[in-house]
């Protein structure tokens, strides 16, 4: 299945809620609204998500660029966010499923440490709501949940 055969589910504005969890702090959870846009890029060929949210009141934002091979299930990505990046795009790898839900893997840099890995999974929206998660995977392969955003189609 190509990606852009499913992008009807995908394409169009989001709103929602955007849970970052720093799960090393007493309280890990800090929440803001966000706002979402899919669209299709390109020539149809790729699926471009451009997004916004809040942090203790400053606003972020990031932008995620998909696609995939013909009828291929494999993906790949290049992902941007502001408040957890210093200029460097996460190039992420993954698959999509029969059923279209996406799940993507990347790397970043820890000064004195061996790479952190990052895991997005964006199952095929479904009753006009979109969840998307992200998770810090550590070079041991532990995972812990890092962002949780849940949106409703406004459009």
């Amino acid at each position: 299945m190509k990606l852009i055969d499913i992008n009807n589910k995908y394409i169009g504005l989001w709103k929602g809620n955007h849970r970052l969890i720093l799960s090393w702090l007493p309280d890990p959870n800090f929440d803001s609204i966000s706002n979402l846009a899919i669209k299709a890029v390109a020539n149809n060929k790729f699926l471009m998500f451009t997004y916004d949210w809040y942090h203790e009141g400053v606003a972020q934002e990031g932008m995620l660029l998909m696609g995939n091979n013909n009828k291929q299930s494999e993906v790949t990505a290049s992902w941007v966010d502001s408040w957890g990046m210093d200029g460097k795009i996460m190039n992420c790898y993954g698959t999509m499923n029969e059923a279209g839900d996406i799940s993507l893997r990347g790397s970043y840099e820890v000064t004195d440490n061996p790479d952190w890995g990052w895991r997005i999974d964006i199952p095929l929206p479904t009753d006009h709501t979109l969840q998307i998660k992200m998770y810090n995977v550590s070079p041991d392969g532990e995972e812990t949940l890092a962002i949780d955003a849940n949106n409703t189609s406004v459009s």
